[in-house]
């Protein structure tokens, strides 16, 4: 078991290319000129919903990190103390919430390039329902390690 969650800790590294990669077509667009967008938008749906695409999967690489193995110190602060970890699990619920809805609703858009949005919104909104999980990991874990210092 030891084995297999190395595994995953190490594929939890491909998020960082992959989120480089997400931020390059984030500022893509903007290096042909808000002219160019403003006649061609969806060139710039299109380069967004393919950077919302990377950064949906980029969370769900983020979740296979050991929740034991990865966490800065500002980290511990949120997750030792119940009422800031409740505090954003419920941020990440409602953004996650909001990604799936907006998907929902862009599928009723006529235009391709929208919901090629909308899938990607959806994407997104599955992401960070993996980081959400990791998430309670971490709070499960914080929390176990927490009531053993009290013992």
């Amino acid at each position: 078991m030891k084995n297999i969650r190395q595994i995953f800790h190490l594929l939890s590294y491909l998020q960082y290319p992959l989120v480089l990669i997400a931020f390059f077509l984030l500022v893509k667009p903007l290096f042909r000129g808000f002219d160019y967008l403003t006649v061609h938008p969806d060139y710039l749906f299109d380069a967004y919903s393919n950077a919302l695409m990377l950064f949906g999967v980029t969370l769900s690489f983020s979740a296979l990190q050991d929740p034991r193995r990865t966490l800065l110190q500002f980290e511990k602060k949120i997750w030792r103390s119940p009422q800031k970890a409740k505090r954003q699990l419920l941020i990440t619920l409602v953004t996650a919430f909001l990604f799936f809805i907006s998907g929902l609703l862009g599928f009723m858009a006529v235009e391709n390039f929208k919901k090629d949005f909308a899938y990607a919104s959806i994407v997104l909104a599955i992401g960070i329902l993996g980081y959400l999980k990791f998430q309670l990991d971490v709070f499960d874990t914080h929390k176990r390690d927490e009531s053993e210092e009290h013992v």
